[in-house]
């Protein structure tokens, strides 16, 4: 009897465990949204500012170096606040990965910004990021809940694509 009750106990720990450790291994995605205003605050400080209201407030941002990172990766995030519209935190999050939209990755991102609308981009740094670009948390801490699924891609529902 005490055997088979370690047993489950043992079972259900490592289940737990293996749960546990899926479910802190997935990140948060955000998506920073077409028509997004860059307004620089210093070195590696900047905010970038919706069109819909939320504010991300980005410090300590690292530039990837051509090569590194996952493709269309722009830059390491060191510590990131999103804000609502009216100035309330939505979430924060560290090491977060700033990644470009699709034109970056099929090769664009050296060509002259002309016949280009302002809003389809944004240039941190003089490097241009096309929107929509996302921002990838390994952890995300949520103040509004509500407020960050605006900003997080939903998968198609199964038959739509």
């Amino acid at each position: 009897m005490k055997r088979s009750f370690f047993l489950s106990l043992f079972l259900g720990v490592v289940l737990l465990v293996s749960f546990a450790g899926t479910a802190a291994a997935q990140g948060k995605t955000v998506i920073i949204p077409k028509g997004t205003k860059v307004e620089k605050l210093g070195s590696g400080h900047f905010k970038l500012i919706t069109p819909d209201g939320p504010v991300f407030e980005i410090r300590s941002f690292k530039k990837t170096v051509k090569g590194q990172g996952a493709p269309g990766a722009v830059g390491i995030l060191g510590d990131c606040g999103i804000r609502d519209a009216k100035g309330k935190v939505i979430a924060s999050g560290a090491n977060g990965v700033l990644k470009s939209g699709v034109r970056a990755i099929i090769g664009d991102s050296g060509k002259a910004l002309k016949d280009i609308p302002p809003a389809d981009y944004i240039q941190i740094d003089d490097e241009v990021t096309w929107l929509p670009a996302t921002i990838q948390f390994p952890a995300l801490r949520v103040f509004n809940r509500m407020a960050l699924q605006k900003l997080s891609p939903q998968p198609d529902p199964p038959g739509k694509r």
